[in-house]
């Protein structure tokens, strides 16, 4: 019998959703999140690649925790295996934590991560920052953007992703 062999990436998600117990995320579309952030012990994580953050844009007070980074060796996304630990470093278990990314699936698939890891008040936003493609293929279908909300491209340190000693992108 042969051996079964499985992405890193594939192994991630098995067990994020291994993990999740059945319990359902809720989504939210972004004006709801918005609001959702008008309370103080709501916070905002963008989930995208730093690049993403920083090239593209965010939403202003958005936490930068990537749930994958750009492997410019592979040319394609990888894992954060330290998402969880990351969430740990900057969070409260008691926050309320909206998740965002480019089109609201990494952001669902992080809520998962930090709900099975113990944090019980987590959104995913539907349509993340930049929304679907429209039929040239650009992202101006719904979204942050989208919907009209406040956005920037500056980045304040104290939001921006931390790297760990010895943790660098791929």
């Amino acid at each position: 019998m042969g051996k079964i062999r499985m992405s890193r990436w594939a192994l991630f998600l098995v067990l994020a959703a291994a993990a999740r117990g059945g319990q359902d995320i809720p989504g939210v579309g972004p004006k709801e999140a918005f609001e959702l952030l008008k309370d103080p012990a709501a916070v905002l994580v963008d989930v995208r690649s730093v690049a993403e953050y920083v090239l593209v844009g965010h939403p202003p007070r958005a936490y930068n925790v990537p749930f994958t980074f750009w492997s410019e060796t592979k040319a394609e996304f990888e894992p954060n295996a330290g998402f969880v630990e990351d969430l740990k470093a900057r969070f409260k278990p008691a926050d309320t934590l909206v998740f965002i990314c480019r089109s609201g699936r990494r952001s669902f698939r992080a809520a998962e991560a930090a709900r099975a890891a113990g944090f019980p008040k987590v959104f995913s936003v539907n349509e993340g920052f930049e929304g679907e493609k429209d039929q040239a293929g650009r992202r101006t279908i719904g979204g942050w953007k989208g919907a009209g909300l406040p956005w920037t491209v500056d980045v304040d340190p104290a939001l921006a992703y931390v790297f760990r000693a010895g943790k660098a992108p791929l």
